[in-house]
């Protein structure tokens, strides 16, 4: 081989040498990229794809689904009712952010007579409820109601259920005086460290039998730490039953607070 040929062949191993490093340079970090939660695929300690381990998403073999313990319609007055879900979240440390809902209400046929829907969150091992107020059944009479999360799937993340360690209570419970214009009032008390955001309390009556004959919901914009806030509930017309316990639900969305 001459002196050229030995030469060039010099530099085409070393313009070979080069490419080779360029090469190198952009192929290695994707080939050696770290496992993400989003990337589409199950990889690092993942137990389903982009799902358990590390990752917020949890795998839906490691939940249970919401169970919807009773669903009702409460005449509030003429042909206006309330709808109420009652939903248990048995999963301790996983919540959803935002789940689709659909209650059914059907009339005295069982003819399905009107649809409402929305969206809730669902809150970390907890009894909570959905409601839905001012449904109008016409000229029809409302026999049963059916409730369900139309979310598919409904994507659970890893949510600890701090708010029930926290000191946030609700006493002065008491039922107003007057039975043809029923009321509750109650204070809902912030011990805690944190301010808490805006929140709904539900509150739900029973019957000596535990039935529930009635609810109502109102609106709390934010609580700041140490501080209470008067409750108030009203309805319109007379209960036909007697009231014989209370429930209240302090209903926090965990995916607004700061803890």
């Amino acid at each position: 081989m001459s002196w050229a040929s030995r030469r060039q062949s010099k530099y085409l191993l070393g313009l070979f040498a080069v490419c080779a490093v360029i090469l190198f340079a952009i192929a290695y970090p994707r080939l050696t990229k770290a496992p993400t939660c989003t990337d589409g695929k199950q990889d690092g300690n993942e137990t389903g794809v982009d799902c358990g381990g590390l990752c917020d998403r949890m795998c839906m073999s490691d939940v249970s689904d919401p169970l919807i313990l009773w669903s009702r319609a409460f005449q509030i007055s003429g042909s206006t009712y309330s709808l109420v879900a009652y939903v248990q979240n048995q999963n301790k440390d996983a919540a959803v952010a935002e789940a689709s809902y659909e209650f059914k209400v059907y009339d005295t046929n069982n003819t399905l007579i009107g649809r409402r829907d929305g969206t809730t969150f669902i809150p970390p091992n907890q009894q909570f409820a959905v409601f839905e107020p001012r449904f109008d059944a016409g000229q029809a009479t409302v026999k049963s109601v059916s409730f369900e999360f139309t979310s598919s799937p409904l994507i659970w993340v890893k949510k600890a259920p701090t708010i029930q360690t926290l000191p946030i209570t609700i006493d002065h419970i008491v039922m107003g005086a007057n039975p043809s214009s029923p009321s509750l009032s109650a204070q809902v008390n912030n011990n805690s460290i944190y301010d808490l955001p805006s929140f709904n309390v539900v509150t739900i009556l029973y019957d000596s039998d535990h039935n529930a004959i009635s609810a109502s919901e109102t609106y709390n914009a934010g609580l700041p730490s140490n501080q209470s806030a008067p409750l108030l509930f009203t309805w319109p017309e007379a209960f036909r039953e007697n009231v014989a316990t209370k429930d209240i639900l302090l209903q926090v969305n965990p995916f607004t607070t700061p803890f």
